[in-house]
């Protein structure tokens, strides 16, 4: 079975409101970015993901019901409408010296549908609360970000759409640059349809939170007999897997009675082979790096080839193995915290919050391949939460659905 892919009437921004509407992701953002976002516009969409962050001592529950008032003071005044015909959306990000060219569509997934495959675990909590937030305010803000090996011949609706002044142009906080031209004609929409309906997987690249929420949402219709009739559709942002960049999400480390030598001493009982050494970004997966109090230290994990043969990636191995074994050799040794750090940060920023005392230890970890990420995912493998970090990737609130429930 294929999966269903459509155009729809999204609701989207006044081209004068889209910058202080659009909101990129969470881990995009500085404090100070977060601070001027909050300070620029009450219209920001993280007023309806999240409105805590302008009010701190919101309930939960009074938090949804403030992000749908909020939605809908947005539609009344017009700062996002709703187009008036079915498109597809032609998705531009720019950032890193490339521009990826993607589309946004809608994905039925009132079934079960076995072809677009996960590969990260999730916080169970997060997606229930994006749920809710659904459920409340009856739209989709962000797209899940979705990927295909298969060749296309999108390029020709891509190259004729970046030569089309583009319904906006503008940069977010965090440097990408976005465009985005809307899909009209039905010609060139049935050319789309015809292309994107021959993949026979799609992958998850990021959202998977969103994606579990849906899929919750998808149980909840089909159980209710007064909902069974509703349509439930996936808002989905679809680039091919050449086009997509991958980053890591890199380890800090806080331990109560942090000792370095112990610390040092486990991780040879593992990898003997670890040196002192200048930092130098890890070649390819198998490399690892990191950081203790001043100094940088290179492991080798393809050394011990029964550890690196068991896992599938480095960040298990990092969390399964290394920070697992010192918590197991030293009782005296209690982990506080462990920090997700997304992969656009370089090693000096690992190097300033170990030194600064926020953390006592560093993992520089290399990014998996696409090619890798689709293998898990076809074999069914899910590694740890926050294993991946891609960048750039759609923001919240450029193209939204609506939701039939």
């Amino acid at each position: 079975m294929t999966v269903s892919i459509r155009p729809f009437k999204a609701f989207r921004p006044d081209k004068k409101w889209v910058e202080e509407v659009v909101l990129p992701t969470f881990d995009n953002l500085t404090e100070k970015q977060l601070d001027k976002i909050l300070k620029k516009s009450k219209y920001n969409f993280l007023n309806v993901v999240s409105p805590e962050a302008f009010y701190p001592n919101i309930s939960k529950k009074n938090s949804r019901r403030h992000a749908s008032r909020h939605l809908k003071e947005m539609i009344d005044n017009e700062i996002i409408f709703q187009d008036s015909s079915n498109c597809f959306y032609v998705y531009c990000l720019h950032k890193y010296g490339k521009k990826q060219f993607g589309i946004v569509a809608s994905i039925n997934v009132k079934k079960k549908n076995k072809n677009i495959l996960k590969h990260e675990d999730i916080y169970v909590s997060k997606a229930n609360s994006i749920l809710k937030t659904i459920e409340n305010t009856k739209m989709q803000v962000g797209p899940v970000y979705l990927s295909y090996k298969e060749k296309t011949n999108l390029n020709k609706i891509y190259s004729k759409y970046r030569k089309k002044k583009p319904l906006y142009k503008f940069k977010t906080p965090g440097g990408t640059e976005r465009s985005l031209w809307k899909v009209d004609n039905l010609k060139e929409i049935n050319f789309i349809n015809s292309n994107l309906s021959r993949i026979k997987n799609f992958y998850i690249a990021d959202g998977h939170h969103r994606f579990a929420a849906m899929e919750s949402l998808r149980r909840k219709t089909n159980k209710n007999k007064g909902l069974r009739k509703k349509n439930v559709s996936l808002l989905a942002a679809i680039f091919d897997d050449k086009s997509v960049n991958i980053l890591s999400f890199h380890r800090l480390i806080k331990i109560k009675n942090f000792d370095k030598n112990l610390f040092l001493n486990s991780l040879k009982e593992i990898f003997p082979q670890i040196k002192s050494a200048n930092f130098k970004n890890p070649s390819c997966n198998g490399e690892l790096m990191i950081y203790v109090r001043n100094k940088w230290y290179y492991v080798e994990l393809t050394k011990n080839k029964k550890i690196y043969n068991k896992f599938e990636t480095d960040v298990e191995i990092v969390e399964k193995v290394i920070i697992k074994n010192i918590l197991k050799r030293y009782s005296k040794f209690k982990l506080e915290k462990m920090i997700n750090v997304p992969g656009k940060f370089d090693h000096k920023k690992l190097m300033r919050d170990v030194n600064s005392g926020l953390a006592d230890v560093a993992f520089f970890i290399c990014p998996m391949k696409m090619k890798k990420i689709m293998s898990l995912a076809d074999r069914g493998k899910i590694v740890p939460k926050k294993s991946t970090y891609f960048d750039p990737k759609p923001a919240d609130g450029l193209v939204n659905l609506l939701m039939n429930i």
